[in-house]
């Protein structure tokens, strides 16, 4: 399971996109298949688990390095109305 590739990476016709608290957990874990990495991300409005292969595990923390890198400063840039690549409309609260 390699990090998705094209589509946006976030639902742009999602009204209810907010920052919110959110909790990161991983474990390694045993399937019928073989060790995997559970990879949980928490919300208060949801919760997604993947596993992940060790390779797959891999390519995702390179890929979570790379973007951070090139983060500003200030973490998140959000700006509602502005279709520019990288910034992404919120809900105000």
């Amino acid at each position: 399971m390699m990090p998705a590739q094209g589509p946006p990476p976030v639902d742009p016709g999602n009204g209810l996109l907010c920052e919110q608290p959110a909790q990161l957990t991983t474990a390694l874990v045993m399937t019928p298949v073989g060790q995997r990495l559970a990879l949980t991300i928490g919300t208060t409005s949801s919760t997604v688990t993947v596993f992940l292969q060790g390779k797959d595990a891999k390519a995702w923390a390179a890929q979570l390095t790379r973007d951070s890198a090139g983060m500003s400063g200030t973490g998140l840039v959000a700006a509602n109305g502005d279709t520019h690549p990288g910034k992404v409309n919120l809900c105000q609260r």
